[in-house]
């Protein structure tokens, strides 16, 4: 069985097979694939199928890497997978100081605002920290209370907020890049809260470009 997939190899086959990005459209060949580790088969979820394109057979990252009990992470602040260990943080503190004052950033994707924060410093130090806007596919988080997985969704979020408060912001911002330390349930997918730490992480940024909104 033959189709047209628009998108990203390596993105489709971690997250569900099939992505979609701005590009060429490629024709791929969808075959029915039996998975083996040491001799026992693994079956993959239904909506991660194997292919083969030009040749070459391709098969979901995150399912053999899972299969071979190696954890699959995504980080969507530098575009990197990883798979088991993590390389070990390089960043440094800085010298860099920031103006006292209240922030606002935001992070947007697909056009429109995914997360917005709004933040204090004092001396480096973050003071507080507020979610100003959380939405996903036209549901706002903020406001949500029937769904438990958006309610569990905005847990995690808090959770990585929280831990920003009373920290020094030069340091404690990479922390966010390992937010299994600081988040410990499992609300709905093994690399849902990796995926939130770098919203949070690109919102403090983007607040920290704009310079201060209120002094």
């Amino acid at each position: 069985m033959k189709k047209f997939i628009s998108g990203l190899i390596i993105g489709s086959m971690l997250m569900t097979g099939a992505a979609y990005a701005a590009g060429a459209k490629i024709e791929v060949t969808f075959k029915p694939l039996k998975y083996y580790v040491d001799g026992v088969e693994k079956v993959p979820p239904a909506d991660q199928a194997g292919f083969i394109y030009k040749g070459r057979t391709y098969v979901p990252l995150a399912f053999v890497s899972e299969s071979l009990g190696k954890e699959v992470k995504w980080d969507g602040t530098t575009s990197s997978i990883y798979i088991g260990t993590q390389p070990a943080k390089t960043e440094s503190k800085t010298s860099q100081s920031y103006e006292n004052g209240t922030y606002r950033g935001a992070y947007i994707d697909g056009g429109y605002m995914q997360v917005g924060v709004e933040f204090k410093l004092e001396d480096n130090i973050i003071k507080s920290m507020a979610l100003k806007h959380l939405e996903y596919k036209g549901i706002n988080y903020l406001k949500e209370e029937e769904n438990k997985t958006v309610v569990g969704v905005r847990g995690q979020y808090q959770k990585l907020a929280d831990y920003l408060v009373g920290k020094d912001i030069r340091d404690s911002l990479s922390d966010l890049y390992d937010p299994g330390k600081i988040v410990t349930e499992n609300v709905d997918a093994l690399t849902g809260a990796t995926l939130r730490s770098g919203k949070i992480i690109s919102s403090v940024r983007d607040a920290l470009n704009r310079g201060v909104y209120k002094y």
